[in-house]
């Protein structure tokens, strides 16, 4: 995909997740406290990411970047991801989602390199602060859950998220049609 299909995508994605925590407002932190320790969403998104490892990533390696050893690799990635429900399962899904988000950023970063488009910028920009949170929550999913019991006790704290998601996600779709 191109930083265009990237920007409009990124936009899109945001003005979803803002929308939706908007007209579930009530629901939304416990929603996502109930996600944190899914098994459910641990087992579709950490199978997502390792799909995506292998066949973005493992398969595409040259033999100058170990390419005699995918099979090794690939083997690798299913002991991990195996060793991931046995061994690490509290806040699975949490560490999954953090992974795919890693993983489109470094898509979205990938289509924006060297590329002269103004809102190349602003997309870079949210995309940095996607992978500082990724990294954040991927390593302290505990604070994930916290994050969301603070929100919760705010009175308006979900109705600024959602707003918050919305606006940079409408500002993003916009700014991706100027020249």
């Amino acid at each position: 995909m191109n930083l265009f299909l990237f920007s409009i995508l990124t936009s899109l994605l945001l003005s979803t997740v803002g929308l939706i925590s908007w007209i579930k407002k009530p629901k939304v932190c416990a929603s996502m406290l109930i996600f944190a320790r899914s098994n459910k969403a641990a087992v579709i998104l950490l199978s997502a990411s390792l799909i995506w490892f292998i066949f973005r990533y493992v398969q595409n390696l040259s033999e100058a970047d170990f390419g005699n050893y995918k099979l090794i690799i690939g083997l690798v990635a299913v002991l991990i991801y195996i060793g991931s429900f046995t061994l690490v399962n509290d806040f699975l899904a949490v560490r999954s989602l953090s992974i795919i988000c890693m993983f489109y950023s470094r898509e979205v970063l990938d289509s924006a390199w060297l590329q002269d488009s103004p809102s190349r910028l602003y997309l870079v920009s949210i995309t940095y602060i996607i992978i500082v949170a990724a990294l954040y929550f991927g390593a302290w999913p505990f604070r994930f859950r916290d994050f969301f019991v603070w929100l919760d006790k705010k009175e308006h704290g979900v109705k600024l998220l959602s707003l918050s998601f919305s606006m940079i996600g409408l500002s993003m779709l916009g700014v991706s049609f100027t020249l």
